[in-house]
């Protein structure tokens, strides 16, 4: 992936496509970078906190640089967009959280029917590129306050992501990292055995 990208195109490159989900991302991903005045991450020195596995953390991922591998993207599963990032740097944080229905246009209800729909005729498909492009103009021009609301946050931004051993699972002989394994007598059962 090219980092001279701008920032839309890292994460449909990322992503794979574009859809609503995405651009909403984007937005916030923009958004923090802004407000907090800090750079794409290179080591850590952002994290962020996504409460939801959808397509709009695909943005957070490419645009911040926040990733798992890294340790600096932790995902809550609470079914809600809503994105906080934090700067080490600057030990500031922001919560930005979509609003309800910030999008209930027609053509956003039209988009979701056809996505669900699975095989399109080739009507459709055009019908669902057509308001896809609607909703993009309307996403991208939207004032970023229609969409989201937004607040610095406290937050205790914890150490950097640690690098532990693998130890082998005594039950199925696989790897797990040493803090997620649970001793039984003197042998390391894996989460999943347990």
């Amino acid at each position: 992936m090219c980092k001279n990208m701008p920032p839309l195109e890292l994460a449909i490159q990322f992503h794979g496509h574009i859809c609503p989900g995405l651009l909403m991302g984007v937005r916030a991903a923009e958004f923090a970078q802004k407000y907090l005045d800090v750079s794409p991450d290179q080591d850590e020195e952002l994290l962020a906190v996504v409460e939801t596995n959808s397509c709009g953390v695909d943005a957070i991922q490419s645009i911040l640089g926040c990733t798992f591998g890294k340790g600096n993207l932790i995902f809550r599963d609470y079914g809600k967009s809503v994105y906080t990032i934090a700067s080490r740097d600057k030990d500031r944080a922001v919560r930005i959280a979509q609003k309800y229905q910030a999008q209930p246009h027609p053509d956003n209800v039209r988009y979701r029917e056809l996505s669900r729909q699975g095989t399109l005729t080739e009507e459709e498909a055009a019908e669902k590129e057509n308001l896809l492009a609607s909703i993009f103009e309307r996403i991208m021009t939207t004032p970023f306050e229609e969409l989201f609301n937004w607040q610095e946050a406290d937050f205790a931004i914890p150490e950097k992501a640690q690098i532990y051993p693998t130890v082998q699972c005594s039950i199925c002989g696989e790897g797990v990292m040493e803090p997620r394994a649970i001793m039984n007598g003197q042998l390391y059962v894996c989460p999943t055995c347990t």
